[in-house]
């Protein structure tokens, strides 16, 4: 028998409850989602609803049985206790691209109050590539643009497109040895040490060396599965995923930790060189140079910190899925 209130919990009990709450006090809709990083996204994405229905969203990571377990496995435990007073909110994965190949996507398609990222993470989304370059200016106070970031991810995501489909192919046919998302993963980090001149050209030659290897590799190796990949590229198509969007699809932590951050981090580095040479060259004496180039450190912010917390994606079109899914949701909110 369960013994915590907490096993009990579903949609029905907490309407029941905001029933006996006083007129002036706002009814609470519970959002669970993967990790406490994902509470900040969520909420910026649901606070515009709050006022439509004069509602409060609690959103925690929050697991069935009250324990420090986290993650998108622990969320989807509590599918079958949604409704419109608790809803979940994850990481898409693969489970947009391959609706049927898992539990846990057949769980999200089939549940209207479970809501997905459609990318595959919500790392994917604070990496779009249109807005990125608005990254780099509160980290360096310098607005120049060193490299065109926009059609620099653009780039790399036309070299992984051709490999991504391999990876999700096997994860269709549910192989977890031939070629696994770690493995992808793996190949298409970046250089350590990105050279940022040339529009990284160094570090993109790196990448189209490692990933034609490694179709070439595949084609010979499953030369007979050459024509499903391809079936599956035009199936994928009508969800958007094609060489333009590929980098949203693929492993989150993978395209900002060892992607994106990279980059930014590199470029970060010889935008404040700049800065600071330009305080040193106007300063009238050392002390005023030390004292300008302190003031400056001090007021530019972490790079990763900014990304992490980078809501600038607004515009992107997986972004207006989950708008579409939350505004049905809200519409139909009694």
């Amino acid at each position: 028998m369960p013994n915590r209130l907490t096993e009990n919990l579903n949609s029905d009990f907490i309407e029941r409850r905001n029933a006996l709450r006083p007129p002036n006090v706002r009814p609470e809709v519970k959002v669970f989602v993967e990790g406490h990083e994902d509470v900040a996204f969520w909420y910026d994405i649901l606070e515009e609803y709050e006022a439509q229905k004069n509602i409060k969203f609690d959103i925690t990571p929050f697991s069935r049985d009250n324990s420090i377990a986290q993650g998108k496995s622990e969320v989807l435990k509590w599918a079958n206790n949604t409704g419109k007073e608790l809803i979940l909110c994850v990481d898409s994965d693969y489970d947009y691209l391959l609706p049927n190949h898992s539990d846990s996507s057949i769980k999200i398609k089939s549940n209207q109050y479970i809501f997905q990222t459609y990318a595959y993470s919500i790392e994917n989304l604070k990496c779009y590539r249109e807005k990125l370059h608005k990254v780099c200016i509160p980290s360096t106070n310098n607005s120049k643009q060193k490299i065109n970031l926009s059609e620099l991810l653009k780039l790399y995501s036309n070299i992984i497109y051709p490999i991504l489909l391999w990876s999700l192919y096997f994860a269709s046919k549910k192989d977890i040895t031939t070629f696994t998302i770690t493995d992808f993963s793996n190949l298409v980090k970046v250089l350590e040490n990105p050279d940022i001149s040339n529009q990284c050209e160094a570090t993109i030659r790196d990448l189209e060396q490692k990933v034609q290897t490694k179709i070439v590799e595949l084609e010979q190796t499953h030369s007979s599965d050459i024509q499903q990949v391809e079936t599956l590229s035009q199936q994928l198509r009508e969800l958007d995923l094609n060489k333009d969007t590929a980098y949203l699809f693929m492993k989150g932590h993978t395209l900002f930790d060892d992607v994106v951050l990279r980059i930014l981090r590199k470029l970060v580095e010889i935008l404040r060189k700049e800065k600071e040479k330009e305080i040193s060259d106007n300063a009238q004496h050392p002390t005023e140079k030390e004292n300008q180039i302190n003031h400056y450190n001090n007021k530019c912010k972490n790079v990763e910190d900014v990304l992490a917390t980078n809501t600038d994606f607004k515009p992107c079109f997986l972004y207006q899925k989950i708008k579409q899914d939350l505004d049905l949701y809200i519409q139909n909110f009694n």
